[in-house]
């Protein structure tokens, strides 16, 4: 079984790329109005890209920390350690809207945009980035 090696900067650089998705989603919301129709399909869009960068980040982590914790695990279980990687950052990151939602509720009488349907909906495209993201990783660049 190979072993691969992720060094420190790999994982801040995956850090910071995941910054600019950040970022990103935060001009759209600002150019676009949060709710609109146009928001939302860019936001499914980050979201698809988010789910394939969650796999990617919490790939990096996985390989990275292999050097003190002498991690081995089949290839198959790697992946679903990959996918749920990047499905428990998508719920973190729809812990952060719905906390961003109270918060323009609460403390600054809009209305709220939250739904349970969009919630889902999220999530549904973080896995499939994560799931294309497995998929490319298994066709193009991992092991066999």
């Amino acid at each position: 079984m190979a072993h691969e090696k992720t060094s420190g900067k790999t994982v801040l650089l995956l850090l910071a790329a995941g910054g600019g998705i950040v970022a990103i989603s935060f001009v759209v919301d600002r150019i676009f109005g949060v709710g609109t129709w146009a928001a939302w399909r860019i936001a499914s869009i980050l979201h698809v890209i988010g789910g394939a960068y969650g796999f990617f980040f919490v790939r990096a982590l996985f390989f990275y920390s292999r050097g003190a914790h002498r991690t081995v695990t089949a290839h198959w279980m790697e992946t679903i350690i990959f996918v749920g990687g990047a499905l428990v950052l998508g719920v973190m990151w729809e812990w952060y809207e719905f906390a961003v939602d109270r918060y323009h509720v609460i403390a600054m009488g809009g209305e709220s945009i939250m739904t349970y349907a969009d919630n889902i909906g999220d999530l549904l495209f973080d896995a499939a980035g994560a799931l294309a993201a497995a998929f490319f990783l298994k066709q193009y660049g991992g092991r066999k």
